[in-house]
């Protein structure tokens, strides 16, 4: 019997080492990760705690998981709002390098997922496509299989705002370039060749060989969300000294914000713009008020409306403005405040949605049938 219990005991505290040695080692994989990533001791710490209290089962995955790090966001903010620390120095020093970390935990994560061939693109995938000569139609993939069949391209009058299309001969035996956008990706490019015209489920398409030379035409450096946001913009004139913490009390030029991220803006203002031109744009989001400094890149005039887009790239933004900003863009917010502007937008959102693809679609299929 003792000898019963002393083999109980030794493999008892076998266990109880291994299971130190274990937590220990993964505290010391965590720590290392946290270095690397350019955090300092006292914040790998809260991290470390952070992943622990939201019930983060593998603290590691905080370094490849973008949940996970919206986890631990929304746990800051929540936690600073209940203690009123919300605007201090450190928690928005924190929250900044959380933000830049979740940046770089996408863009990672997105640059391991790019493709390589045609083969892996999604039927209803939208594209752009060139015929030299001819200009720049607009087309989607009908079917991707021995080879890629997509809707025959057509372009928007700018009369009738309808479909036009050119004969289905005039893509024959052609080399054209083909354009678009993968979702939660990056920009795509590639050249290929027309290998045949036909009907493809009612539709009729063109028949494309397929592609294994695909070029990223961009790559994100920062996130980006589509918005509507009315701001003042006011002109910095040649020579005028900048206060970057100066609030504007006058009015400025009014205009509207159409996407937003931590290095800038697309702006649509009345009238015609002007590129290389300094500006400041100061709105408010949620109630809290944001001032970004920088320079007008460039301009799309459209003489029709009067009104020009503005790209417009930010060269400076208060710290604890650029994290209101980002938590615009990234929606990281208390989960009550969360369901409530989900619920919102995703009405809104499928609602017209389902009008302006089924009004296209309707379109399309009459001006594809009747050709």
């Amino acid at each position: 019997m003792p000898a019963v219990i002393s083999v109980i005991v030794t493999l008892s505290f076998i266990f109880t080492l291994l299971k130190l040695y274990k937590a220990s080692t993964e505290k010391m994989n965590f720590f290392s990760k946290g270095f690397d990533y350019g955090f300092r001791h006292s914040e790998i710490s809260a991290l470390w705690q952070l992943a622990k209290k939201c019930g983060i089962e593998e603290p590691l995955s905080l370094y490849i998981s973008e949940n996970s790090v919206n986890r631990c966001i929304s746990s800051v903010i929540e936690e600073a709002r209940q203690k009123g620390a919300e605007d201090s120095t450190q928690i928005q020093a924190f929250l900044e390098k959380l933000y830049k970390f979740k940046t770089r935990v996408i863009l990672d994560k997105e640059n391991k997922r790019g493709i390589e061939s045609t083969k892996s693109l999604d039927i209803k995938q939208k594209l752009s496509v060139i015929l030299k000569g001819k200009g720049v139609f607009k087309s989607r993939i009908l079917n991707n299989g021995t080879q890629l069949i997509i809707l025959l391209p057509y372009q928007i009058s700018k009369q009738s705002k309808r479909p036009e299309f050119l004969p289905e001969s005039e893509w024959e035996g052609k080399e054209i370039s083909v354009y678009f956008w993968r979702n939660g990706d990056a920009g795509y490019a590639f050249d290929t060749k027309v290998i045949g015209t036909g009907i493809f489920r009612s539709d009729k398409a063109l028949f494309l060989m397929h592609s294994t030379k695909l070029d990223r035409t961009q790559k994100r450096q920062s996130i980006r969300c589509k918005c509507e946001i009315y701001a003042q913009m006011y002109i910095v004139q040649q020579g005028e000294k900048i206060e970057y913490d100066k609030v504007e009390t006058n009015p400025g030029y009014k205009c509207l914000l159409e996407d937003i991220s931590e290095d800038g803006a697309m702006i649509r203002i009345g009238g015609k713009g002007k590129a290389n031109v300094r500006i400041k744009i100061q709105f408010e989001i949620n109630g809290a008020l944001v001032v970004m400094h920088g320079v007008i890149r460039a301009v799309e005039w459209n003489s029709q409306l009067g009104q020009s887009r503005i790209h417009f790239e930010c060269t400076h933004i208060e710290k604890s403005m650029r994290n209101t900003v980002l938590a615009f863009v990234y929606n990281v917010i208390p989960p009550e405040q969360k369901e409530i502007h989900q619920a919102i937008e995703q009405a809104s959102l499928e609602e017209n949605q389902t009008q302006e693809e089924n009004s296209a679609d309707k379109n399309i299929q009459q001006e594809n049938s009747s050709h």
